[in-house]
């Protein structure tokens, strides 16, 4: 049987060691020689694929808003007519309409009606009294606050004095300061008490007439609601209507966490209580607002200052308004601030709101724009990163302003291409 031969393999070539230690030297240097071939291309192409792969904006002249966002509590002169009678509403004026003084806004009528005269006149003159003994610890407890002041006063004023005698200017004018506020206080104060003392001869006017009509019929009591002043009616009752006072000197200090509101809407035929609020009465028309932003320090504006208030909620429009006051509120947060704000015309839309979001215009600021997001740090250093060339390089700019999506700088040319949301 015929069979194929085998091949003889080959000998292996025999080599010294310093042959093979030669070759194996030009194998590991043709590797490093590729190795630093290829890292040397990545590194010439690497810019180009970033720059082509990265989100970038381009600069142009422009101006914006410098905004902060915040919430504001509104603030308003007004007070609350209650009910000196149980019984059901029934509106004679619509919500949001004006009146005039004494104008008749709500009637409450009692629903059961079924006491003899003489019960309901009893009745009529147990409210009375109640009515005077409540309106009477008002106006003690006002009083009070009214003579502590007074002692104060009087103490600061000995103090001034011997501070005179001693020509101690730097404690003189401090106290000349405490004097003032404290002065403040005492007139918000006797307005208080004023308001106070007109509430009470309006309630009792109203349950003298209930108790009239009730002497007078004995199928039906009545009680008539009349505005204490030429004012706006709203029938939206929060319990937070004597808090919020453009009158009030520690308006700045009032932290909203404090208080709780308790909103309600009465309507035409609601059921109410004695004592219970009816409808509010919004005077002198005027829309003063409590903001609460987060503000740089160098940024905050002071009192007398002019800005604008845009509602995002409720219209696309900034409203110009005056800053009354300002006062930094590290209890909230550390850049926290508190602007008293008056708007320079009454926002209709406001009346039935006790709070809103709203967006704080300081100024506006002209420059070259880019997206806040193109910003960078370097150590102190505001920057971007501009491309040139297929690749980004550093450059220092000076921020002039900035809003929630852009800001306005110095340092670049329009036209230049920045790096957005740089790492």
């Amino acid at each position: 049987m015929w069979t194929t031969p085998r091949r003889k393999r080959p000998r292996l070539e025999e080599r010294t060691p310093a042959e093979r230690a030669q070759r194996g030297f030009a194998k590991a240097a043709a590797v490093v020689v590729v190795a630093v071939l290829s890292y040397s291309l990545f590194a010439a192409v690497r810019p180009m694929i970033s720059a082509r792969l990265s989100r970038t904006a381009q600069a142009y002249s422009g101006w914006i808003e410098v905004s902060f966002p915040g919430d504001a509590v509104i603030v308003r002169d007004e007070r609350v007519v209650v009910t000196p009678i149980s019984g059901a509403i029934h509106f004679l004026v619509e919500n949001g309409k004006r009146v005039a003084a004494g104008a008749v806004v709500a009637e409450v009528r009692d629903r059961v009606a079924i006491e003899p005269p003489q019960s309901g006149s009893l009745a009529a003159q147990e409210e009375i009294d109640r009515f005077v003994q409540e309106c009477a610890m008002r106006e003690q407890r006002e009083k009070e606050r009214i003579s502590a002041l007074r002692v104060q006063v009087a103490i600061k004023e000995a103090e001034l004095r011997a501070y005179t005698d001693r020509k101690d200017a730097k404690n003189a004018n401090r106290l000349h300061a405490e004097l003032s506020e404290l002065h403040q206080r005492e007139a918000s104060a006797a307005d208080s008490l004023a308001r106070i003392q007109d509430e009470t001869r309006a309630a009792a006017a109203a349950v003298a007439e209930a108790k009239r009509r009730s002497d007078t019929s004995s199928t039906r009591a009545l009680a008539v609601l009349r505005a204490f002043g030429a004012s706006l009616i709203s029938t939206h009752i929060d319990g937070l209507e004597g808090v919020y006072s453009p009158a009030n000197p520690d308006l700045l200090d009032i932290s909203p966490a404090d208080y709780t509101p308790y909103p309600r809407v009465c309507s035409e035929g609601d059921s109410v209580a004695a004592g219970s609020a009816v409808f509010r009465e919004v005077q002198n028309l005027r829309t003063n607002l409590l903001v609460f932003a987060e503000v740089p320090e160098d940024a905050a504006p002071g009192a007398g200052s002019r800005v604008r208030v845009r509602f995002p909620r409720l219209a696309t429009e900034a409203v110009p308004a005056a800053v009354i006051g300002s006062r930094r509120r590290p209890d909230i947060s550390a850049d926290t601030w508190a602007f008293h704000i008056a708007l320079d015309r009454y926002a209709t839309t406001l009346t039935d709101l006790r709070s809103e979001s709203v967006t704080l215009v300081t100024e506006r600021v002209s420059g070259l724009l880019i997206p806040r997001s193109a910003l960078a740090r370097k150590g102190d250093d505001d920057g971007v990163w501009l491309l040139r060339t297929n690749r980004f390089i550093w450059r220092s700019v000076t921020v002039l302003g900035m809003n929630e999506e852009e800001a306005a700088v110095e340092g670049i040319r329009e036209g230049d291409r920045v790096l957005c949301r740089p790492r």
